[in-house]
């Protein structure tokens, strides 16, 4: 009897704050072995919170760097990013 081998997919999220209720202004998303932003339109993302992926199974595997979000007046990079996984 073969073994289904499971594919681990990868979702970013960026969100406008460090909350899993927050709203995601950005996302990208690595399944079946390819890389996507999603679909033109936000309000077609399949995600509009953090909480919501992770309602959908998805698990949280990085939180945003808080560091990055010290200085108010400097940005460093995607300081609201969750990084989640599944495994298919």
């Amino acid at each position: 009897m073969t073994e289904k081998l499971k594919r681990q997919s990868l979702l970013y999220l960026q969100a406008n704050k460090t909350s899993v209720t927050s709203d995601v202004l950005g996302m990208s998303i690595v399944e079946g072995g390819k890389v996507s932003d999603g679909p033109a339109d936000p309000d077609d993302w399949p995600y509009h919170t953090v909480l919501e992926a992770m309602n959908d199974g998805w698990r949280i595997i990085k939180f945003p760097e808080m560091a990055l979000l010290l200085d108010e007046k400097r940005t460093y990079g995607l300081g609201c990013e969750f990084i989640l996984e599944k495994w298919q």
